[in-house]
């Protein structure tokens, strides 16, 4: 065998465990990321639900004596959101609770009743008031525990309670 013979079967031996090798560090450090995000929900995933929960707070119009269609609130928001604070949150299997503070503010309304949403966190008094068309001044906090399951390849939440720890 020839000298050039024996070059080019030992450069086609490198070049081939060249390039069978993987970077398995990289690959793996993927991975890892991947799989610690798909252990609990993002931050942006709960806000989006917060503010999707704020938003679900609505007016149920009130029974009134005048003719009015255009005075109509019914179906409007009554909060607008603000901001939200992730406390912490905490996983077991899939499964997962957080913990939020939520900053939000009362919209003018023309009167009606609170439903949906937030409603069991406004006390009493400012339910009373904003149904008589009075809207309660300044921020409103809220202390939320989330409920989220992991259903496919998302984080769904799946219930809303109050947070009073």
């Amino acid at each position: 065998m020839s000298i050039r013979s024996a070059f080019l079967i030992l450069s086609l031996g490198l070049l081939t465990v060249a390039c069978s090798e993987k970077p398995a560090p990289v690959k793996a450090e993927k991975e890892s990321e991947r799989s610690e995000s798909e252990r609990q929900p993002r931050e942006d995933e709960v806000a989006e639900d917060c503010v999707a929960f704020v938003r679900a707070t609505k007016v149920a119009a009130t029974a009134s004596g005048t003719d009015c269609p255009t005075c109509s609130t019914e179906g409007a928001e009554v909060l607008a959101f603000r901001e939200m604070k992730l406390e912490r949150i905490s996983c077991s299997a899939d499964t997962c609770q957080a913990w939020v503070t939520i900053r939000a503010v009362f919209n003018q309304a023309a009167g009606g009743t609170i439903t949906g949403g937030l409603t069991a966190w406004i006390p009493a008094e400012q339910r009373l008031e904003y149904s008589k068309g009075r809207v309660p001044a300044g921020d409103q906090i809220y202390r939320v525990k989330i409920v989220y399951k992991h259903a496919g390849e998302a984080w769904r939440a799946i219930e809303f309670d109050k947070n009073d720890s």
